[in-house]
Order: C-alpha cells, then sequence, then structure tokens
C-alpha cells in the first residue's frame, strides 16, 4: 500500500481474528470504490469480506472491489458479489525454493539451462542495485522495446515512483543483466515475506534477445532470493495453458521453462453497496466493451 499512498491515493487497512486486508479508496466522482489488491488474506475469507463490504459502506462508497485466494468463491457467492474484468492476473507460475539447487537446476528447460551455462563465455554479467536512480536503465530498455511488442508496461512515472518508494525499504530491487556494463534486460523484483516477486521486465528487442539475457538474469533473482531465505518465488502472471494467440503466451511459455507449477486465485469480484449506482456503472463498462 505504500506505492498505492505514493500515487496519491488513500489507503486503509483492517484485521481481525484470522484475517487481514489493506485497501485503496478510488475517490474520482464515480464510480468511488474501495480496492483490495490480492485480498482479503486469512482463513475466515467470508468475515473478511462483510468488513471489506462495511468499510466501503462506512466510506460512502459504491463498491469493494476484492481479489481473494480462490477458496474464498463460495463465501463471494454467498455475499453477491458480482464477477469483474481482471485487475491482477489470475493465473501466476510458482517455483518452491525450498528444493535444492541441484533440484532447482533440473527444474529448468533444456534452452534455459543452455543460455545460463552460456551467459560467462558470452561475457554476461548480472548485477543488481537498490539505487532508485538506476530505474533508468529500464525505463531505456522498455521505451527501445516498445512499438516491438504488444505489450508496453506501465507507464515511467509509475515505475519511478516503484523505485523511490520501496528500494530504500529493502522491499524492491532491479537486476540487470549486460556486457561490459552495457544492459540487455532489467526486471524488477519486490520481495514480501517469504516470497520473491518477479514484476517487471525489459529487454533490448536486438542483442538482449539474440543473446539470450533474460534466461541467467532471472536464474540469478532465484537463486539470489533462495540465499536470502525466500520459500518460494512468484513469476507473476501467466496463461493456464499454452495457447500460441495468446499476447502472453511467449512470456508465459519463457516463465513456465524454469520449472514450478500454476496457481490459481480467485479473479477480481465486486462487492456492491450502493447498488444503484453500482447497476449504473456495470451498464457503462459493459456498452464501452462492446
Amino acid at each position: 500500500m505504500r506505492v498505492q499512498a505514493a500515487l496519491g491515493y488513500d489507503v486503509t487497512w483492517r484485521r481481525g481474528p484470522g484475517w487481514q486486508w489493506a485497501a485503496a479508496l478510488r475517490s474520482g466522482r464515480f464510480p468511488r470504490y474501495l480496492y483490495v489488491p490480492y485480498g482479503p488474506a486469512g482463513a475466515d475469507t467470508e468475515a473478511a469480506l462483510r468488513d471489506v463490504a462495511i468499510a466501503a459502506r462506512t466510506l460512502g462508497l459504491d463498491f469493494a472491489r476484492v481479489e481473494p485466494s480462490v477458496g474464498a468463491m463460495a463465501a463471494l457467492r454467498s455475499l453477491g458479489a458480482r464477477t469483474a474484468p481482471s485487475i491482477q492476473p489470475r493465473w501466476t507460475w510458482v517455483l518452491d525454493l525450498t528444493a535444492g539447487i541441484d533440484v532447482l537446476r533440473g527444474g529448468l528447460e533444456a534452452g534455459h539451462r543452455s543460455r545460463i551455462n552460456a551467459a560467462p563465455r558470452r561475457g554476461i554479467g548480472v548485477w543488481q542495485t537498490e539505487n532508485p536512480a538506476d530505474i533508468d536503465i529500464f525505463l531505456t530498455l522498455q521505451r527501445r522495446a516498445r512499438g516491438r511488442t504488444a505489450f508496453h508496461g506501465q507507464p515511467d512515472t509509475y515505475h519511478r515512483t516503484v523505485a523511490e518508494t520501496l528500494m530504500p525499504l529493502g522491499a524492491a530491487r532491479l537486476y540487470v543483466a549486460g556486457i561490459d556494463d552495457q544492459p540487455l534486460a532489467a526486471s524488477m523484483c519486490f520481495d514480501f515475506g517469504h516470497t520473491r516477486y518477479y514484476a517487471h521486465s525489459a529487454s533490448d528487442p536486438d542483442a538482449g534477445r539474440r543473446l539470450g539475457a533474460g534466461a541467467p538474469l532471472l536464474w540469478q533473482m532465484i537463486g539470489d532470493a533462495k540465499a536470502r531465505g525466500a520459500a518460494t518465488f512468484d513469476f507473476w502472471g501467466v496463461i493456464p495453458d499454452d495457447n500460441p494467440s495468446h499476447p502472453w503466451a511467449g512470456f508465459s511459455r519463457f516463465k513456465k521453462a524454469f520449472g514450478g507449477r500454476l496457481l490459481e486465485r480467485a479473479g477480481t469480484w465486486e462487492l456492491p453497496v450502493r447498488m444503484a449506482r453500482y447497476r449504473a456503472y456495470a451498464a457503462t463498462r459493459r456498452w464501452r466493451r462492446g
């Protein structure tokens, strides 16, 4: 929530026996709602969801948008929640870091293993930084890639805010792969609890891909996370199948080639509070989407 606050949103959070949640307040003219990214969390999801709805009603909002675990499906339906277009990915790919490093290496697909082994011969090194000013490395690579892929990523101001907010706290790091200090690829990761999250990535559309810099960069990020005592590496969003026509097909294959398993969440849901205003909003959204 620190990033949301730095972006100018009011934030609120609550906890109770067996649950907790944190939310950003979207308080424009219409709609006005609470957004609980990847939450609420805890064993008693129904109590948590009820509390989120109460908070939204107390604040005079139209609805609450939530993204709980897949185990919350029954509670969501019992509370009259409505499905909504996804904000955070419903499916992610996770790797168990409690296994030995040889086991993790054995889970690599042959192509990734070859690129990782070839990196020293090609002169590719990987380094990390917690200096917020170094986000310019990532932004430069992202700008080069724009126009060459269908994925454009977040605006520069967002990434600068993330770096300036989380890097000084030790909660974010930028990894860079390059030759003689010439960056070929860069990736941001977040560390929360016992999980490292692979969050944002950019690569030189020519040299970075030709030399396969992404695989050794991410392998270093995984190895460092294990050395720091992380139990899980979350690769973030993927598609659940191998549909080659999906816009995420390429980077989903890249992530899955490190080994791991698919993790499904409940997706994005909305808890209506002011029903008339929520219906008007839902109708407008359907009309805009055609």
